[in-house]
């Protein structure tokens, strides 16, 4: 019995230890890829990171730039405001001051839309710029 016992237990051992060999294996092997996992993660992290801080300084670029042309749209408009006004005084008649203020009407709606499309195109611009770190990321 004696025999048999150490046999068994011989037996057994072995096997336990081959378990453990197997189970260590598979853990370092999970770990391994864990770590890829974690490398690529990183990876995708920082690149978008530096994707949004380029985005931000573009944006503040963008946003300084429009208020450039707003504060520049908004001066030749109290210009031509002041302007019209002297020559609406300056009318002899009712006629002429309908002429003059249908004229300054439409200079400042023609002035207003091409100044909006400007803006627009800049937007979209930015936009376009902005998105394609992002889309580049998506395409992966």
């Amino acid at each position: 019995m004696t025999k048999a016992k150490t046999s068994t237990t011989k037996r057994a051992k072995a096997e336990a230890s081959a378990a453990m060999d197997t189970t260590t294996k598979m853990l370092d092997e999970g770990m391994e890829q864990l770590s890829g996992f974690a490398g690529v993660f990183g990876e995708y992290a920082e690149s978008g990171m530096k994707a949004l801080s380029e985005r931000t300084a573009a944006s503040t670029d963008v946003a300084r730039q429009l208020g450039s042309r707003n504060m520049d749209f908004f001066t030749k408009t109290l210009e031509q405001g002041v302007e019209a006004t002297q020559a609406i005084t300056s009318a002899k008649d009712v006629r002429e001051v309908m002429e003059i203020q249908a004229g300054f009407a439409k200079s400042m709606f023609s002035a207003y839309t091409k100044e909006m499309n400007a803006q627009a195109e800049i937007c979209m611009s930015a936009w376009r710029s902005a998105a394609k770190p992002f889309m580049a990321f998506a395409a992966k």
